[in-house]
Parts: structure tokens; C-alpha cells; sequence
């Protein structure tokens, strides 16, 4: 229970201090040095635990730095070091702070605070990553995507510059529940040029949390994958008797590989009840060179974020206003036809979290807006329009997304905790396509595309509705469980669409001036849109999740997990409602890498997948030398949305009027619209720590691991797409005084089991060198390093077909050199600079 209250006391004050109690189990925690006010409270919400401590007790005092796993009482003990501080307890999850010679007399105790927190069951598969994680990567990597490379089951695929997309255990980008600060922010792209991750800078992030394997009701919602939750550093006040506190940081970095730079400010005034923050960045690179020294077209990217934050604090609760603004002027995407040459959004967010007698309450009220506009960039080929100095297909995407979460949790005695929550996702689209001013040449070269603007998506809506409940119960210190379930009802709808064509041109100026397959084009074009326009376009989809996990934990050295959850998510827009087969247009869609063009399929039922876990870790007693953890998965979809091809006989895109397709290309690209299919998938996670030698002189060295494979199959046969093959990371870690430094080694197995029926590509298996140094002096930081250092020529299995210099207007073009036979390689060899200053 997350409760602020004064109380005066007058106690006997006598527990021992030292080691854990047998029984009581460690968790990880990672909470840098900070005043001592904030570090305790950091702790009681992680552990679940009341702390009671006065205002003078630790006013002007700093905590020690605290990482790795510990039980409560040892985590206290180690906050507490140098402090001249100690605790007393007399139970398991109350602990009182005193000065260290005050004995074990009855004290009258002054005006004590009291602070704490029983948090959510954390999983053993679930990751938490913190900012003093990420800021020793902030130069290796370009966006915060990236920044979970190292995540066991987690994987990529590659995007722009700034907008990978993330991948659990095989179940990518929609299918995992991504929210910003609280926010759902979906796609306004047919390509996914900017995922959620994209709108958040990896500078400006204060803590990730990656739950990969079962995820409770109140984390999760839509999805059928993993959790990812991204959060900007929480508001830190000045201390009780400061007057202002003044802090941030500035950082800077540099990468050789596409002469990438940039960097970030953040800055923010405090007293004890109001803050107010700025955070700002830029990152910029050219096109990267792969390790046989050839520029990869289409990579280089440009992108901008700003934000601000006012907190207020008081009494029990704290209330936050958020803002912000996000412009790229351009990015690259070698996977796809277009790419990106302006993305602006701006957000705001509203957040609260105050605690009460009956529990604490939570809620989250945001609305963004993006301007999004695609065209071919100069990479890529296309014959220009007259008088234009580069190739034209305008694509304008307007999107927004409004929502709100409110989530109350209330224990029920020292053994329950119930959640209830309900949120609610709005998200509209409108996409059109503005005709190309060129004229007569216009209309026969260029596919047709005049006079009108083609209406790809008109006012397209995605409203969902969730409530759920759940209940956690920590039956014994060896025994936890959560149980939740959950009720979504999603609504779809979208407007009547246009072709680019004028229906009240005669037929005498259509012979006039116009050829014979622009003319066909015209016919089919009206024809698809009718059948568009006089259906029923809105859908409501009703889905109903379940999650059960168990906890278990024997004794000091072994934790077990056992999971299952019932998840469903309904269809997004962009695969219901791109209604044109036309190649052109079909061309345009598609955000799975492929190179393939897509149309939509209204008639989509939602997914249903089954999944089951299993976690088994060992550790030794103090949770310190080693660790070792393994968790093998399982998931049934009923209705996976993969995908089948175009054809005769296909009801979607067949050779049969209305419908603009007529054949499939003959150069390895496909037409293909999004189809329900059952589909199962099953792997293995694989982790591991140790300490190898602790030496005064030396330093302390150290090795960890993480190793993952996944395997996907379609039941009616066949493979599942973009399922990634056996890979390991190990890295030789050393740590002397400020130094930091790390050698590893990435293997990455070569990929055989591809999905034929998208003709994915097969990848050889590589592996690659990394090294990287850091230094750590007073408030400022340097770090240093070199990614693939032999310069391996290498291709990721999940990072798509290399397009970047490739034909753009459609997958139908003749040139025999433009084949699906392409892989995008990664990046060469790559020295990175990084700095940061704190203050």
C-alpha cells in the first residue's frame, strides 16, 4: 500500500541489523546515488515494504548507489552505508530508521514519515531497464528501439533510422502493448514509419519495463506479444529545508559509420512542491556504409524532440502536466517504396497518482496529433516529372490518438491487493494522396495519378473500450500469484474513399488523352471504390483476456514461474481498410519489410493466442556471484493475421471485377492482402551473470549472456515470417574505480526457416566484435567504443529486403536487375564518441 502519513510515535526501537531473514526473497533493484528522501522511497515502492524515517533524519543526506539483487532488508542496509543510519524492524515489511548510536532505549520519536508501496507481481521474465543503464549506450545506438538489443527475446526489425520495430518471441510491432508515459500511440503510416518508440528520444528515457512473457491484464490490453512500457525520468523536488534545486544534463555523441551526430539537453528548477522540466535533442546522420565499405541507400535520417514537464507535488499526491513536439525532416527506409520527409507531432499528457486510506490511484489523459508526409527520396529510382527536380508521389497521412487510463489499487490485508481499471484508445486516420502536377505526360507515365487526390484511408477509426480486474496474493513468503481478466470492445469505421480519377470525363477525352492502361486503370479504379463505398464499413470486435501466473520460491537459491494468459488483439486499421489493388497502390503498403505490396482485408477477425511459460532461475544464496534463468515458451494463435496472395481465386484481390489486379510480378515481389490463419510458435530464452574475480588491484571482472531462439508455423502449413533463428550475446565485463569495459561477442545462426509465401529472403550466419570503454568522473561521463570491429559483411535476419536504390512507383517494374534477391546489410565497422554532463 502506497500511503504519506505523520504520525507521532513513542516505540522501543530494537531489531538487529544484518543479514536477511531466511525465506524473505530478493528482488533487483538499480537506484543510483541520490538524497537519501528519494532513494527510500524508491526502495519501499520496489519492495513493497513501510519505511518510517523523519524529515530531519535525512534531510542534507545522500544514499549509496544500489544494483543488483538483494532482499529488502539487505537493499536498506546498503542504501543506509555511510549515512551514519541504521533500521530496526519488527516485522517483515515495516522497517524504521534511526541513528546509529541511538541503541535500543525507548525513544520518543519525532514527526515520522511513513512510506511505501506494494507493487505489482513482477515477473521473472520481465525486464527492467534504467536510465543509468542506458546512458552508457545513448551513443552506440540511434534510437530507443535499440536500446533493448540486449533483452532476452527481443529482436528488430529494421525501420528508418529512428524507428525500428521491436519484435517478442516472434510476435512483432501491433501484437506487442507499447505505451510512452502512459500513452497508446498507433501508427500513422501504412509502412509504420513512426512506431510508438520513435516518439520518445533515447536520451529522454527514465525507465523501460519488457514483460516478454505472461503479462498481467492491468499491463497489457489488445496485444497478444510482451509489454513494453517507456517512461521519462520521474520529477525529483528539492529536499525538505532547500529552498531551489537546479539540475540536469547535457550530452553529445558521435558515430563514424554515416557521420551520425547530435545531442541533448535537460534542465529543471525545483522546490519542495513544484518542478518544471526541459528536455530537448537532435540526431542526424547520413546514409551508413556496410562492411564491404558500400553506402546502404535510403538510411540516412534527421529527427528533433522537445518537451516539457510541470510536476506538483503535495501532500500524498502528485500531479503532472506533459508536452512536447517532434519534427523529422526527413528519414530514410530502405525496406519500403517511399520514405519520410516530414513527421511533426505534438502531445499532451496529463498524469496523476495520489494515495489514500483505501489505496492509491492512478490516471493517465493524453491526445497526439501527427502530420505525416511520405515521398520518394533521391535514393531511390523513379523517372522525374517535368520541371521537378526529384520524383513525386505525395502521400499525406493526418493521425490522432486520445485516451485515458484509471487504474485503483486497494489491499486487502497484509495477503491481497486488488486492482480495477478501465482505458479507453481512440485513433483516426485520413490519408490522400495528391495528384502529380505533370499533365498529359503525367497521367500515361506516371501511373494515372491526376486530377483529383486518390483517398486512401477517410476518416478511418480505431475506438477501443477496456476494463479489467486483478488480484494478487502473496500467500506465503515461498508463494505469489496473480490472476486477472479483462473485457475490450474495439469499434472500427472509415468514410467513403476516391480514385485519383474524374468520373465525369467523357469517354471521347479519356480516348483523347489518355492511354489504353491508364483508361483500364480508370475503370477498375471506379469500380473498386463503389464496391468500397456501398459496403458496411464499420466493424465491432468484443474480446475478453485472461491471465493466471504463479511465483514460486523454495528456498535462497531457486525461483520459479508458471504463466498462462488467454490474449487477443482486433485488427488495426491499415489492415482492415487500404482498399485499392491497383499496383501502384498496393505498393505503397506494407510495414513488414518485405518489399511486397499489400491491400486490405475488412472481413479480418481478431486474434486469439494461448500462451504458456515457464521460468526457471538459480542463483547463489546472497543473489550476487551468479544467476543463471531459462524460460521456454509456447503460444497457439487462432486467426493470426498473416497473409495470402493475390490470385484467381482469391475473393480479396482476384482477377475478377471490380478489382485493378491482373498478375503477379515476375521479379520475386508479391501482391498479397492480410488473411487469418491459425499459427504456432514456441522457443527458448536463455540467460546468464557470474562474477569471475573481485581483485583490489585489478578490478572486478564479470561475463553475462543472453541467448534466444524462436520457431513459428502456420497450421494449414508452412512457415510464419520474420521468425528469428538461434542468436547469443557474450560479453567479458570489467569494472576498476570509474572504468567501465566491455568486450562481446553477438553470434546470430543462419536463417533457413523462411516463409515462402512472402519470399522471404534466406540469411547466412555471422558473427561480429564489439568493444566499448567508459569513464565515470564526479558529473561527468565519457564513453567510447567500436561496434563490428573485423568489419564483417553481414545481413540480420529480421531487418528486411535492401530497396533503398530500387524503383519506386511499383514492384511491377521490368528491369530485370529489380529483384527480390536483395538483403539490407547491416552496418560496417563503427567508432562511437559519447559525453554527458550532469549538474
Amino acid at each position: 500500500m502506497n500511503h504519506t502519513m505523520r504520525v507521532q510515535l513513542t516505540a522501543v526501537l530494537c531489531a538487529s541489523i544484518g543479514s536477511a531473514v531466511a525465506g524473505e526473497p530478493a528482488q533487483s533493484y538499480d537506484i543510483p546515488a541520490q538524497p537519501l528522501h528519494s532513494a527510500l522511497q524508491k526502495l519501499a515502492d520496489r519492495a513493497g515494504v513501510a519505511i518510517f524515517f523523519s524529515e530531519n533524519q535525512v534531510a542534507g543526506k545522500n544514499s549509496s548507489a544500489l544494483k543488483g539483487q538483494y532482499s529488502p532488508r539487505e537493499a536498506l542496509q546498503k542504501l543506509l552505508a555511510g549515512s551514519g543510519l541504521i533500521y530496526s524492524s519488527a516485522a517483515e515489511d515495516s522497517f524504521a530508521i534511526k541513528t546509529a548510536d541511538a541503541g535500543s532505549q525507548a525513544l520518543a520519536l519525532p514527526l515520522m514519515e511513513v512510506i511505501g508501496k506494494k507493487p505489482a507481481s513482477t515477473g521473472l521474465s520481465t525486464t527492467e531497464i534504467s536510465a543509468q543503464d542506458t546512458n552508457g549506450r545513448q551513443a552506440q545506438v540511434q534510437d530507443t528501439a535499440r536500446l533493448l538489443e540486449d533483452v532476452p527475446g527481443m529482436s528488430m526489425q529494421a525501420g528508418g533510422g529512428v524507428s525500428s520495430l521491436p519484435i517478442i518471441h516472434g510476435l512483432n510491432d501491433d501484437r506487442i502493448k507499447i505505451d510512452i508515459n502512459g500513452m497508446t500511440i498507433a501508427a500513422a503510416c501504412g509502412n509504420h514509419m513512426n512506431p510508438p518508440l520513435s516518439y520518445i528520444d533515447r536520451t529522454n528515457v527514465g525507465k523501460i519495463i519488457v514483460m516478454q512473457g505472461v503479462t498481467p491484464v492491468s499491463m497489457g490490453g489488445d496485444s497478444i506479444g510482451g509489454t513494453i512500457s517507456v517512461q521519462s525520468p520521474e520529477p525529483v523536488f528539492a529536499e525538505p529545508g532547500k529552498d531551489i534545486l537546479l539540475n540536469g544534463k547535457a550530452s553529445s555523441f558521435y558515430r563514424s559509420n554515416g557521420d551520425a551526430f547530435g545531442g541533448s539537453i535537460a534542465a529543471g528548477i525545483a522546490n519542495q512542491n513544484v518542478r518544471l522540466d526541459y528536455t530537448g535533442s537532435h540526431s542526424e546522420s547520413n546514409n551508413y556504409r556496410s562492411g564491404i565499405g558500400q553506402a546502404v541507400e535510403s538510411t540516412a535520417y534527421e529527427s528533433q524532440n522537445h518537451a516539457f514537464a510541470l510536476a506538483f507535488k503535495f501532500d500524498k499526491h502528485l500531479l503532472e502536466f506533459k508536452g512536447g513536439q517532434q519534427h523529422i525532416p526527413f528519414q530514410g527506409f530502405p525496406t519500403v517504396r517511399m520514405d519520410m520527409l516530414k513527421n511533426d507531432s505534438i502531445f499532451g499528457n496529463i498524469h496523476y497518482k495520489g494515495d489514500y486510506d483505501w489505496g492509491n490511484l492512478e490516471s493517465t489523459l493524453y491526445l497526439e496529433n501527427t502530420n505525416h508526409f511520405m515521398d520518394i527520396g533521391y535514393d531511390k529510382l523513379f523517372p522525374q516529372p517535368p520541371g521537378t527536380s526529384h520524383a513525386l508521389m505525395p502521400m499525406d497521412v493526418r493521425g490522432r490518438n486520445l485516451g485515458y487510463k484509471v487504474q485503483a489499487e486497494i489491499p486487502y490485508g497484509k495477503r491481497d491487493t486488488f486492482r480495477i481499471g478501465n482505458e479507453f484508445h481512440a485513433n483516426e486516420l485520413d490519408e490522400w494522396w495528391d495528384p502529380v502536377n505533370g499533365g498529359q505526360k503525367s497521367v500515361n507515365d506516371y501511373g494515372g495519378m491526376w486530377p483529383y487526390a486518390f483517398v486512401n484511408l477517410n476518416n478511418a477509426t480505431r475506438d477501443r473500450l477496456g476494463t479489467f480486474a486483478e488480484w494478487n496474493a502473496d500467500w506465503s513468503p515461498e508463494l505469489k500469484s496473480t490472476l486477472g481478466v479483462r473485457y475490450d470492445r474495439t469499434m472500427t469505421g472509415a468514410g467513403v474513399v476516391k480514385p485519383y480519377f474524374n468520373p465525369n470525363v467523357s469517354a471521347a477525352d479519356r480516348a483523347l488523352w489518355f492511354n489504353q492502361n491508364v483508361r483500364d486503370a480508370w475503370t477498375n479504379q471506379f469500380a473498386e471504390a463503389a464496391r468500397f463505398n456501398n459496403q458496411d464499413r464499420s466493424r465491432d470486435y468484443d474480446t475478453f483476456d485472461v491471465t493466471a501466473l504463479l511465483q514460486f520460491t523454495p528456498n535462497n537459491t531457486s525461483q520459479y514461474e508458471f504463466g498462462y494468459a488467454r490474449k487477443n488483439r482486433a485488427p488495426g486499421i491499415y489492415e482492415l481498410y487500404p482498399w485499392s489493388t491497383g499496383s501502384m497502390q498496393m505498393s505503397m503498403i506494407g510495414s513488414l519489410g518485405d518489399g511486397n505490396g499489400y491491400v486490405g482485408n475488412p472481413n479480418l477477425k481478431p486474434e486469439t493466442a494461448h500462451n504458456i511459460s515457464f521460468t526457471a532461475a538459480f542463483h547463489d544464496a546472497e543473489h550476487n556471484a551468479w544467476e543463471i534463468k531459462a524460460t521456454p515458451y509456447f503460444s497457439y494463435v487462432e486467426n493470426f493475421i498473416d497473409a495470402d496472395r493475390c490470385g484467381s481465386s482469391n475473393p480479396v484481390c482476384g482477377t475478377a471485377a471490380p478489382s485493378s489486379f491482373r498478375t503477379q510480378p515476375a521479379n520475386g515481389f508479391l501482391f498479397l492482402n492480410y488473411a487469418n490463419h491459425d499459427a504456432r510458435l514456441w522457443g527458448m530464452d536463455l540467460s546468464a551473470r557470474a562474477d569471475l574475480l573481485d581483485h583490489s588491484t585489478f578490478g572486478q571482472f564479470g561475463t553475462h549472456t543472453a541467448m534466444s531462439y524462436v520457431r513459428g508455423e502456420r497450421m494449414d502449413g508452412g512457415n510464419l515470417y520474420h521468425m528469428m533463428p538461434f542468436n547469443a550475446k557474450l560479453s567479458l565485463d570489467h569494472k576498476l574505480n570509474g572504468w567501465t569495459n566491455a568486450l562481446e561477442m553477438q553470434f546470430v545462426d543462419a536463417k533457413t526457416d523462411v516463409q515462402k509465401l512472402r519470399n522471404e529472403l534466406k540469411t547466412p550466419s555471422y558473427v561480429l566484435l564489439n568493444a566499448k570503454t567508459g569513464y565515470q568522473w564526479k558529473h561527468l561521463s565519457i564513453d567510447v567504443g567500436l561496434d563490428n570491429i573485423l568489419d564483417k559483411q553481414y545481413y540480420h535476419p529480421l531487418a528486411g529486403v535492401n530497396a533503398g536504390d530500387y524503383y519506386a512507383m511499383s514492384i511491377t517494374f521490368p528491369d530485370p536487375g529489380y529483384t527480390n534477391n536483395r538483403n539490407l546489410p547491416g552496418m560496417g565497422r563503427s567508432v562511437f564518441v559519447g559525453m554527458s554532463l550532469t549538474y
